[in-house]
């Protein structure tokens, strides 16, 4: 169990430095695009490059919204597993089964009336397979 907790605390840490770098290169290419669209101003490359900053400010609000989700998510998982837990007490579900299980009660007929079907045939087959 604990390295299980140590596992999904690496995963979490792992994701959220990927988001933080993806976070710094969108925001290089947001402010680079922006400053180079302002030097080339009245041309069809400042258009062009004004687009990819508003695509790159676009992606950089979703990056942000999942870095805040992964934290919070690391966070309660590390709040959760800090909190105190006891243990399930052993339940011997078979033995509670076999207690609470009761036999259907005898019938006093003797034999049954299909007892002939049950006899074997000449393959040594019975009826009932």
């Amino acid at each position: 169990m604990k390295t299980q907790r140590r596992l999904h605390a690496v995963n979490s840490i792992i994701l959220i430095v990927a988001l933080i770098a993806m976070t710094a290169g969108l925001v290089a290419l947001t402010l680079l695009t922006a400053r180079a669209a302002e030097e080339v101003k009245g041309t069809d490359l400042h258009m062009v490059l004004a687009r990819l900053a508003w695509v790159a400010t676009a992606l950089l609000c979703l990056t942000l919204v999942l870095l805040l989700w992964a934290v919070m998510r690391f966070v309660r998982s590390r709040i959760q597993f800090s909190t105190k837990r006891t243990p399930i007490p052993y339940v011997d579900a078979w033995a509670l089964a076999g207690k609470r299980f009761k036999l259907p009660e005898e019938d006093d007929e003797g034999e049954d009336s299909d007892s002939e079907d049950d006899e074997p045939d000449d393959e040594g087959r019975t009826d009932w397979r």
